[in-house]
């Protein structure tokens, strides 16, 4: 498992990015419904348990509003 840490105030949410729920293999991402403070609903993860760490959504977010760090001893997926 990996524990995935979200940056609500640097996203700019599914609407106006998205990119990270178009390269999650495990469609984990989905809008939080609030507003942050620059005007944009960001995302969030539905199941983070389910969330295998390939880092994906960490490497192709342009604002770099996601970290993904795998527990030691872990290969990504």
């Amino acid at each position: 498992m990996a524990k995935v840490t979200l940056f609500p105030q640097a996203c700019k949410g599914m609407e106006d990015c998205g990119i990270c729920a178009l390269v999650c293999p495990q469609h984990l991402f989905t809008s939080s419904g609030e507003m942050n403070e620059a005007g944009y609903v960001p995302t969030r993860l539905t199941e983070p348990e389910e969330c295998t760490g390939c880092q994906s959504c960490m490497l192709s977010c342009p604002d770099m509003a996601i970290v993904v760090v795998k527990e030691k001893g872990e290969e990504a997926s």
